[in-house]
């Protein structure tokens, strides 16, 4: 299956628009990224992974978006320690305005204090926070493995947050909201 269906369902959940600063968390080979960069005008998405060989891939995948500055990469991993790299890839002193990850399990299969705090910090204080999961599209049946929304909710709330729960198909995301 291709990734268009259910990248293009988040990008039309999340609400990207065209001026966003957007941080993704392990966009591993950057399918992604130029999905959300098609989005963005004055924006631009920066692209947190752990692996170089994924970050070379995304480098390659997103070569046109990355000469024009709509992507840029970082290889880190998510945690306080990349928190100033990540926000060094933004013009002046700013933060994100949507921050989001699409089948990150960190953020469900355990508490990821460290990514958690990276949010915190790069976040804007009217900034989206958005869990993405799922492999299928928004009208394949529900099988690929992702949390349940009551693990999610669990998660959220450890972290200090609210979430609300979106489904459709094979794909599941879940919004932070003020608590």
């Amino acid at each position: 299956m291709s990734d268009d269906a259910r990248f293009e369902w988040f990008a039309d959940l999340m609400g990207v628009r065209a001026d966003d600063r957007v941080l993704e968390f392990g966009p591993g080979t950057g399918a992604s990224l130029p999905r959300i960069a098609d989005r963005l005008r004055s924006g631009r998405i920066v692209g947190l992974d752990r692996s170089a060989t994924a970050i070379g891939r995304a480098q390659e995948r997103c070569a046109a978006e990355i000469a024009d500055g709509r992507v840029r990469l970082v290889e880190a991993a998510i945690g306080p320690a990349s928190t100033s790299t990540v926000l060094a890839q933004l013009d002046g002193d700013r933060r994100f305005d949507l921050v989001f990850a699409v089948n990150v399990n960190l953020f469900w299969t355990g508490p990821a204090t460290a990514a958690w705090s990276m949010i915190r910090e790069c976040l804007s204080p009217t900034g989206r926070l958005w869990l993405c999961y799922g492999y299928g599209s928004p009208t394949d049946p529900p099988t690929s493995p992702k949390p349940t929304p009551d693990q999610l909710t669990t998660r959220f709330a450890a972290a200090g947050f609210r979430c609300e729960i979106t489904t459709s198909g094979d794909l599941l995301a879940a919004r932070a909201v003020s608590r």
